[in-house]
């Protein structure tokens, strides 16, 4: 009798773990990397970080570690060469009023030079503002 309770109760329990297979809320991971170039150390207050996309029209800046912003690009063009990066975008910031409705656009261009083997470099920005920074190929998730 023993025996019977003991081989019911671990059926019983087989048929629990067995009925308890539930589907998944969750959508499987479909972000895939993307190659862009990374600008770090930014001098002079920039931002902490800047990425811009190769594939695509984007940049993304960090304003600090975690907090982003990102903008439309057009006019990318990379002239990068054996030793050095050459790169230049233009990036599209959408002006809001006091109300956040639109009221137009503004392009900053940005000209990144900089040495493959050491990726010192310098932006700048418009034609005006320089800042020294260090330049990575990499590839992160999108």
């Amino acid at each position: 009798m023993k025996k019977l309770k003991y081989i019911i109760g671990l059926l019983a329990c087989v048929i629990m773990f067995v009925a308890c297979d539930e589907e998944s809320n969750f959508k499987d991971f479909d972000a895939e990397k993307t190659p862009v170039f990374s600008l770090t150390e930014i001098s002079n207050n920039g931002p902490f970080k800047i990425n811009i996309y190769q594939d695509k029209p984007l940049i993304i800046e960090y304003i600090t570690p975690v907090n982003a912003s990102n903008f439309v690009t057009k006019n990318y063009s990379d002239s990068s060469n054996d030793t050095t990066f050459e790169i230049t975008v233009t990036k599209i910031v959408e002006l809001l009023d006091e109300d956040g409705e639109y009221i137009g656009e503004e392009e900053i261009t940005y000209l990144v030079n900089a040495d493959k083997t050491t990726g010192q470099g310098t932006l700048t920005e418009n034609g005006t503002t320089v800042y020294d920074v260090m330049v990575t190929d990499t590839e992160v998730y999108n």
